[in-house]
């Protein structure tokens, strides 16, 4: 009986233990998905494709086979020591995405009106979503935009203030002084971007585009 009842207590405490490192395992998981995203996500809901290794440490290192790929079906591979266990998981993201709260014409410039955030699963929609405002405003709708119809990258260009080849206005401001004159944008910018002008007399400035002209500070 005693033999038994030693080896009861040894089956359970092996069972608490593998139910520890599952636990840990999970915590880890759950970090390293959460490290692969720039945004704040609401939400992250982490299913296991195949069962979970058994590891013979607590704490293993864990790597993404394609860190390019934020959700969906993923592959994980945990080390302890040289030994190597892989698993498949499917990750399952609710964060905040943008769509259109009206209907947008091709060839809109978008404001705040036309758009708002709304919450869902960003793994149920194509990888071009766009997540925040700012990556919308002021940009030019290339197609007809439904009502409620989440806003992808490929629907939108850039409103460019000035485009490659047209003449702008240089302004330079110096200690006390202040000089004006043209040249040649080298690339398409919007507002406040950095632009290369190719000056009149030849020489090739850099400044900040604004609708005064191309400002350039001498210090």
């Amino acid at each position: 009986m005693i033999k038994i009842a030693k080896l009861i207590i040894t089956v359970v405490m092996l069972f608490n233990w593998n139910s520890v490192l599952a636990s840990c395992l999970d915590k880890q998981i759950n970090n390293l998905i959460s490290q692969q995203f720039n945004h704040k996500v609401e939400d992250i809901l982490i299913t296991y494709l195949t069962p979970k290794p058994q590891l013979s440490c607590d704490t293993p290192i864990l790597s993404l086979l394609n860190k390019k790929k934020p959700w969906g079906n993923m592959t994980i591979y945990a080390q302890c020591d040289n030994k190597k266990k892989f698993m498949r998981i499917n990750v399952a993201v609710i964060s905040n995405y943008v769509v259109a709260k009206q209907a947008i014409s091709a060839g809109t410039v978008i404001n705040e009106d036309h758009i708002h955030i709304q919450s869902g699963r960003l793994d149920k929609l194509p990888a071009t979503i766009i997540l925040n405002k700012a990556d919308i405003l002021n940009h030019i709708a290339l197609r007809n935009i439904d009502h409620n119809e989440p806003i992808k990258t490929t629907m939108l260009q850039k409103n460019w203030l000035v485009k490659a080849g047209q003449q702008v206005k240089v302004i330079i401001n110096g200690d006390g002084y202040e000089i004006a004159t043209k040249g040649k944008a080298l690339s398409n910018a919007v507002l406040n971007d950095k632009v290369k002008v190719k000056l009149n007399s030849g020489n090739i400035v850099e400044g900040t585009l604004t609708y005064q002209g191309v400002i350039i500070f001498n210090k």
